[in-house]
Order: structure tokens, then sequence, then C-alpha cells
């Protein structure tokens, strides 16, 4: 078990010198992992390789961190979280980003009431700690606050997805249930909260003896690298140097493809983290980009690059999404030819296209991509990615419903899409006059769950101000067989 806090202003000052320059803001951050348990498998060293991949990343970033702490093992009730928060992020001014990462289990409670716990344990103590409890301790900090959940079914306490009775083990399916209403969340904008999963889903871990820490979770490799630990913020999709929580949130959708990261914030556009000024770790492959992640049966063919840093094979892995899970057990792997047919890859940028093949006109699913390098007998994971696969002809329609009413600040709008074939949406809230208020998603792709796309709305507009209230229409678009597809829905906003 490890405590271990640093005050960076002195590594910040030697990093000046071996990093690139960077803008310098407030930041602050508390890493805590949970491995020990007395109701639950133990997590090991997976959680602690998650601290070590998130921790790297943030030391030497951009706002530059005035605190970065870790708990490694050692919370395990209420107190000790509350008192870990407030040493580490209570001297917070009210223009800092405080980040609280908290990597445990998720699990879903004996009764029949729907509701998911954190818990917490030091391997002596283990205390179940609720959405409301934790919102509690963390609302006391001052200025913005991103609080990332690591753990299965840890989108349930934000109000998504829809969680079955009993306690679930991680890997365990949860039988369908009838949906229920969300759970009522804190009206405080300055709240922002970032899951690996949604309510019914395990987070997933990658085991690795190349790895010092022996595993870590897809959603944790995949928000270091966002961020930039390996070199490029692969999260910045606009290319401006900086990374909201918007645009992980986008990255995180299709970097993960084994669960579905979830997000609640008010204004994500607003909220600019950390980003990693210069490679804090290296692996052999690094730098990825992709084309579009859907792809047309007529043209299934996925373009991407990325960099090697050394000789290196690679080694690609094609899981396929079937009956309501991913088929790891059948997946399809395949090695790189390398640059002359000798399965090597020497230094330098690399371009590849990935065609799938016996793709019939009206095929359509989901597939996830993950590139592995191959250096002295190891795998090392690079990059993954969701990919689906949509019919180039198709006649299918899109529909949206929204449930009840809403009083901002009180709750969200459940929102459904339904679209029985992958598509990219993009979601907008319009007043009576046709003019945008929120836009909830842009280029969002869909997820691989029976055709149905669950999005929220708090009631508040782009810049995290409540809106007012009357009649408000919630507007999905997405192109379907070379057509742009249209559905709306209304809603009454106010008590």
């Amino acid at each position: 078990m490890r405590r271990i806090r640093f005050l960076i202003m002195a590594f910040w000052a030697l990093s000046a010198l071996l990093l690139p320059s960077c803008a310098v803001a407030a930041t602050r951050a508390l890493l805590i992992a949970c491995s020990e348990f007395s109701s639950q498998p133990d997590l090991g060293a997976a959680s602690s390789g998650n601290l070590h991949l998130i921790g790297s990343a943030l030391i030497g970033a951009d706002p530059r961190l005035e605190v970065l702490s870790f708990e490694d093992g050692t919370i395990g009730t209420r107190e000790a979280l509350s008192s870990a928060v407030n040493d580490a992020l209570g001297e917070s001014d009210e223009d800092d980003l405080s980040i609280l990462y908290l990597c445990t289990h998720g699990v879903l409670s004996s009764s029949d009431d729907g509701q998911v716990y954190l818990l917490l344990g030091d391997g002596k103590s283990e205390t179940p700690l609720s959405a409301q409890e934790l919102f509690s301790i963390v609302s006391s900090i001052q200025g913005e606050k991103l609080v990332i959940l690591d753990a299965c079914y840890s989108g349930a306490l934000i109000g998504r997805g829809l969680p079955a009775p009993s306690i679930l083990l991680p890997g365990e399916i949860p039988a369908p249930r009838k949906p229920r209403e969300p759970v009522i969340l804190p009206a405080d904008p300055s709240i922002h909260v970032l899951t690996s999963a949604d309510g019914t889903e395990s987070s997933w871990y990658f085991d690795s003896d190349h790895l010092t820490t022996g595993a870590i979770s897809y959603f944790a490799s995949a928000f270091a690298t966002g961020l930039g630990l390996y070199g490029s913020a692969e999260a910045d999709a606009n290319g401006d140097g900086s990374v909201s929580l918007a645009e992980m949130q986008r990255y995180l959708n299709v970097a993960v493809p084994s669960s579905s990261s979830q997000l609640l914030s008010a204004h994500a556009d607003g909220v600019f983290l950390p980003t990693t000024c210069g490679a804090m770790l290296s692996r052999p492959l690094t730098g990825f980009t992709y084309s579009s992640s859907l792809l047309l049966t007529d043209d299934p063919t996925l373009e991407f690059s990325f960099t090697a840093a050394q000789d290196t094979a690679v080694q690609y892995r094609l899981i396929d999404y079937d009956s309501g899970r991913w088929n790891w057990e059948e997946a399809q792997t395949f090695l790189d030819e390398g640059d002359d047919g000798s399965g090597l890859l020497t230094p330098g940028r690399k371009t590849r296209s990935l065609t799938l093949p016996q793709i019939a006109p009206q095929d359509s699913g989901y597939l996830m991509l993950q590139v592995f390098s191959v250096t002295d007998g190891s795998l090392v994971l690079c990059s993954e990615r969701l990919i689906a696969v949509q019919p180039a002809q198709s006649d299918e329609a899109l529909a949206v419903s929204c449930r009840g009413s809403l009083v901002p600040g009180l709750g969200e709008l459940p929102i459904v899409v339904e679209a029985d074939i992958p598509v990219e949406l993009t979601v907008s809230v319009l007043n009576e006059a046709g003019a945008t208020v929120r836009r909830l998603a842009s280029g969002l792709l869909t997820r691989p769950a029976s055709g149905v796309s669950h999005l929220y709305w708090d009631g508040r507009d782009d810049s995290g101000n409540p809106v007012l209230s009357g009649r408000y229409t919630v507007s999905v678009e997405a192109l379907i067989g070379g057509a742009r597809r249209k559905a709306s829905c209304e809603v009454m906003i106010g008590a």
C-alpha cells in the first residue's frame, strides 16, 4: 500500500528545461486505486498500473499540476476518502481544475433498487460508496471538478444505463430489466463526471507480461494516450494543441471499443484537460490517426497511420461483436507484412489500409481492431478502435423519443435514439425559434447495443446555463445509405 503526494513546483522547474514550453494554469490531481477486498476479487497490480499510466501523463502536463497525489490501496472508508480529497484538492481556487480518478469495483445493490455503489477497500476496511456520497465530498472543493470513475457499471452512478438487480461480478452480463428513472443529480455545473462504462457494462483489462504493472484497464490506457502520454495527444481532434473534456469523450467513444465511456458535464467544451508536453513514456508504436470508423459495405476499408519508434513486428487483432457480446474467443489475428516483406517495420511513419473481407451488401455490425507491437516475443497493446459497418444502400429510418418533462438542475431528460444499423449521430436541442441551444452530439458513432443509443440533457445550454421554460425540440440527424435522415421529438422545460 502506498500513499504518495508530489508538490510539483520543484519538478516543474526542472522539467521546464527538458520539455517544450507550456502555458501555466493551476491544476491538482488525486489518483486513487482500491485493490484489496473481502467481498470481491482483488484487483491486484491492475489498479496500480492505471495510476502509473495516468500519473505519468499528468506529471509533465499543461496546465501545470501544483499537486499530484497517489493513494494506492489506502482508501477503505468514506472518512479516508474525504480526508484524501481535502488534503490533495482542498486548496483549489475558483479558477482551478481539480481531478479525482478512482479505480475500484463497481457493484450493484443486492436489493432491487437499481443502485450501483463504488467499493472502497484497503485490505482491512471495505465500504460501499454511493454517487450522492461521492458528489457530496467533491462539492466542497472550489473551482471545476472532474471525477473519473474507472469501475464496472460506473455509468449508473450518473444515471447512465439500466442495471439489473443483485450483485454482479466483473465480466458477468446483467439480465434485461425495465427502464427506470435516472438518479437525481446534484445541481452543480462545476462537477463533471467521466466513467469507463455504462450502467450495464464491465470495465475490461489488458494483461501483458511485458508491463511491469501486469495489467491495465483499456479505459486508463486510452485516457492517458489521449492526453499525450506517448507523444501526440490523440484526443486533440481539432489540432489546436489542447484537449477539451468533450474531445476526450468523443475520442474514448471509438478508442475504447470494449465498454462505453459516459460523461456528465454542463459545459464539456469549456473544460480543458492537462495535456502532456512531450512523451513521458515510450512504446514501439505511437501517434495513431484513423479515417472514419464508420465503413460502408461497398468500400469496407479503414485507413490509419502510426509511427514506429524501433524495429518491431506488428500484430492486428479483429474481434467481432456478436449476440450481445465481444467474441474474444474467436478473434482473428494476422501479422503486418513489414516494410520489405520480412515482417519487421523499421522506424518511421507508416500508413496502412485494412479492408474487411466477405462483406455482403446488406451486412452491418461492429468490430474491434487492436494493434500490438511484437518485441522479443511480448505483445504490447498500442491502439484500439471501434469499427462499424453500414450498408451502402439502406432505407432504414431514425427514431427519437424523450420521456417526460424536465426542470433544469433537478435531473436529466433521457433521450433514446433508435437506428437498426450503425450510424454517426448529430443530436441538437432547438428552442421554439429553431435556434440551437445545446449540441449533445456531433458525429457520434453509435455503440453495439441493440440499435438503441441513450443520450441525456440536463436542461442547460452550451454555456452551462439553465434554459428558459418553454417547448424545445430534440433533433437527430444521420447519413444513411447516402441520404441525410432526420427525426425529432418535443419536450417541455420548466416546473
